[in-house]
């Protein structure tokens, strides 16, 4: 039996008979300092992981916040001055194409119009009258060659009798008879001038009865302008027009907004290696954020977005700082039209392009061969 009056064999005993967890240092328990390095490394391995496996889902993707709803806003002016008398629609409202939307006071274009068609009929009855005139020369340039004729005849006569002999007919009846020839030639040249006139009077009524008649279709129109139809069919908005406005020509009423609309989106000309047309695309948009729209690569721009602005860059001049500049692309949506109807021009969207599925490689930007 082991003495235990000994300190050094007392402590010896002691950890034997309790095990390594009495050992400051024992081999069987880990540091508590190798912990946090162990945890710190699990989190770094999942962290490469998640990264790399994210990495390899994107990559045959772009995508861009620089983006939103476009579409066709049509923007209806007054094409006349008067008083508005009735508006058939409301703010927001839908409306059909042709649909009579706002009606115009419209008197004082019915009073024009009959002015006008006043004026036609008085141009006209010029017509008739100048004609009646011609007709009218006419009947006296004939009657008068027909008096030449017989003037001819009598001087042919009366020259020949006097030629064959003398005796037969006195030189004075020859000369009368010439005198009345060239009296009857002259009565001929008025009349035909006569003719002529009437005809210069009918040209200028025919002349005056189009005008008449612009001027009957011009007032037609103008009447026809006082009332308001719907050009497209779309959705109302930006109304500005009441009943009892007085409004003038030029004067915006309201807009159409139309429902087929798209995306303009701006992507960074370093994404648009791989970007083609056809390219199937998901749109997340903003005010939806838990569905996406299918649609499609439609085209590009050919230029930049800063190129085509009001005050475009002018890089010669001044220092020159190298900023990625942004091409704007169109995503035509491939959902039906009453799914369209949710999206409205302006809203924020996030498309994303599948790059790496095949497309129409003649319709993307310009490559290097």
């Amino acid at each position: 039996m082991t003495s235990t009056k000994d300190p050094a064999l007392r402590q010896e005993a002691f950890l034997q008979e309790d095990g390594p967890a009495r050992r400051p240092n024992g081999a069987g328990a880990p540091s508590a300092k190798r912990k946090p390095l162990l945890i710190l490394t699990g989190v770094v391995v999942i962290g490469a992981i998640v990264g790399f496996c994210f990495w390899l889902a994107q990559r045959g993707y772009e995508t861009t916040d620089d983006a939103f709803i476009d579409g066709h806003i049509i923007e209806v002016s007054a094409r006349v001055s008067a008083e508005v008398v009735a508006v058939h629609f409301e703010d927001n409202q839908e409306v059909a194409k042709g649909e009579l939307l706002v009606e115009l006071d419209p008197r004082d274009y019915q009073v024009a119009l009959e002015k006008a068609r006043a004026q036609l009929i008085q141009a006209q009855a010029q017509v008739q009258q100048a004609r009646a005139q011609e007709a009218q020369a006419q009947a006296q340039l004939n009657q008068q060659s027909a008096q030449y004729d017989i003037a001819g005849i009598n001087f042919n006569r009366d020259a020949s009798l006097y030629q064959q002999d003398i005796r037969a007919i006195a030189r004075q009846d020859v000369d009368t008879t010439k005198a009345s020839l060239a009296a009857a030639n002259a009565t001929v040249e008025a009349a035909r001038a006569a003719v002529q006139a009437a005809d210069s009077e009918i040209g200028s009524a025919q002349a005056a009865v189009s005008v008449a008649q612009a001027a009957v279709d011009s007032a037609v129109l103008e009447l026809s302008y006082t009332r308001i139809t719907a050009a497209e069919a779309g959705r109302i908005t930006r109304k500005t027009v009441e009943p009892g406005n007085y409004i003038t020509a030029g004067q915006t009423l309201f807009s159409i907004v139309q429902h087929d609309v798209w995306v303009t989106a701006n992507f960074k000309e370093t994404q648009l290696n791989r970007m083609r047309r056809g390219q199937p695309v998901r749109v997340r948009v903003d005010a939806f954020p838990h569905r996406d729209f299918k649609a499609h690569v439609d085209s590009f721009q050919l230029g930049s977005g800063s190129r085509f602005s009001l005050l475009p860059a002018e890089n010669a001049t001044g220092n020159y700082v190298k900023v990625v500049q942004r091409i704007p692309a169109k995503i035509v949506f491939d959902e039906p039209l009453d799914v369209l109807r949710l999206l409205a021009p302006g809203m924020s969207v996030e498309p994303r392009v599948d790059v790496a599925a095949e497309g129409n490689d003649n319709a993307g930007p310009p490559q290097p061969r």
